[in-house]
C-alpha cells in the first residue's frame, strides 16, 4: 500500500470529517453521487406526523428529519407522543434536538423492524422516507401484520459520475444508492476495499462487486471516517 493512500467519498463530507482524512495523512476526493431534495406534501405530511389510527413513526433517515424540521417551520404543530423507531446515530440525535424521544435506535432497516415487530401493541406505523428507500423494512413488518404507510418526505435524485478509478485506494459508500449510482458508470479495482456506513451499503456494493468490504462500528459517518483511518494506519505497523 502506498504511503499516502488516495481516499474517494461518493459524498461530499462535512469538512471537519475531510480535514480529519488530511491530517491522517491521506490524499482525499470526493463527488456526490446523489442529490436529495426536501420535497413533501406539506398537507398530507402535518396529517400523517399525528396520525391517530398509527402507534409509531419510522425515520430510517436523517433527511427525513430534516423534512420534519422544515414541516415544523411552516406550521406549528405539537406533536403528539407516541413510539418512535430510528436508523443510525444522526437521525436519532436530531429528533431529540426538536424534542421528539426515541424509544428504539439500530443500526439498519431490517434490525429496526426486528425491534418494533417485538411491540405487540404496535399494529399500524407511519414510515417517513425518501422515494428511493428500499422495501425490507415495509415487507418484514407487514409479514408480521404490522400495516405500513410510506410517506414520502423527500427525494434523491442520482447523480452519474465517471471517475478516474484507478487512483483510488479505498472508496467511502454511506447509502445504498450512491452505491447503485456509483457502479452505473465505475468498477473498482478488486484490491480497493469499501467503507461502508452499514449492512444494507454493504449488501449493495456486494451485489456489484466482489471487494472487501468494511462496515462502520456506529451507523455514521464520522464512524466511517474512523474505520478508513484505522485501516490504513493499521496497514502502516
Amino acid at each position: 500500500m502506498k504511503t499516502n493512500p488516495t481516499i474517494f467519498s461518493t459524498r461530499i463530507l462535512a469538512k471537519d470529517l475531510s480535514d480529519k482524512i488530511h491530517e491522517a495523512g491521506f490524499r482525499y476526493d470526493e463527488m456526490d453521487f446523489i442529490n436529495v431534495s426536501l420535497d413533501f406534501d406539506e398537507e398530507s405530511f402535518a396529517k400523517r406526523i399525528n396520525n391517530p389510527d398509527a402507534q409509531a413513526r419510522i425515520f430510517t433517515s436523517k433527511n427525513s428529519v430534516f423534512s420534519l424540521q422544515q414541516l415544523l417551520k411552516a406550521r406549528n404543530l405539537e406533536i403528539q407522543g407516541k413510539k418512535n423507531f430510528t436508523v443510525g446515530v444522526r437521525a436519532t440525535e436530531m429528533l431529540d434536538e426538536i424534542g421528539i424521544k426515541t424509544n428504539a435506535k439500530a443500526g439498519n432497516a431490517i434490525s429496526l423492524a426486528q425491534i418494533i415487530a417485538r411491540n405487540k401493541e404496535i399494529k399500524s406505523v407511519d414510515f417517513f422516507c425518501g422515494n428511493k428507500s428500499l422495501d425490507d423494512l415495509p415487507e418484514y413488518l407487514e409479514s408480521k401484520g404490522i400495516d405500513v404507510h410510506k410517506e414520502i418526505v423527500y427525494k434523491t435524485e442520482l447523480e452519474h459520475h465517471i471517475v478516474e478509478t484507478d487512483s483510488f485506494d479505498a472508496v467511502i459508500f454511506l447509502s445504498p444508492t450512491a452505491v447503485y449510482s456509483f457502479f452505473k458508470k465505475n468498477k473498482l479495482k478488486p484490491n480497493v476495499p469499501a467503507f461502508c456506513i452499514g449492512a444494507t451499503t454493504s449488501e449493495a456494493v456486494h451485489f456489484r462487486c466482489t471487494n472487501l468490504r468494511i462496515t462502520a462500528n456506529e451507523p455514521s459517518i464520522a464512524s466511517v471516517v474512523d474505520k478508513v483511518i484505522e485501516h490504513f494506519s493499521d496497514d502502516k505497523n
